[in-house]
């Protein structure tokens, strides 16, 4: 009787033991992800902490640099570019136009299209 006993007194022990590590390293996990370095969603933030997001439905012909920023692929220089190609030569006639800007190449333009209004 005393070893049932002594069994079920370990077989409790233990179990509280694992329920308690358990929950303790759910909290070290919790923190080592708030001490840990920037991650992908980090490095997707804004200078004040937003993160941002990606336009949606955007009209080549008319958006500004700043929206055109938030483009996947489209960063400060090739949007400078877009909007000098188009003051050169007008409005895009159609979307598979920006291939003609240098750094927007084919996988580019096909990350781009779900954002882009059709023309």
């Amino acid at each position: 009787m005393k070893r049932i006993h002594l069994l079920f007194v370990a077989i409790i022990t233990c179990t509280f033991a694992l329920a308690f590590l358990s929950g303790n390293t759910y909290a070290v996990s919790a923190a080592n992800e708030a001490a840990a370095p920037v991650s992908n969603t980090a490095k997707s933030k804004t200078a004040t902490g937003a993160k941002q997001q990606i336009a949606h439905d955007v009209n080549i012909n008319t958006a500004d640099k700043k929206l055109l920023t938030q483009l996947p692929g489209i960063g400060p220089v090739t949007a400078d570019a877009i909007l000098k190609y188009r003051d050169t030569n007008g409005e895009f006639k159609s979307i598979d136009e920006l291939t003609k800007i240098k750094g927007i190449g084919n996988k580019t333009l096909a990350k781009l299209k779900p954002y882009l209004v059709k023309i």
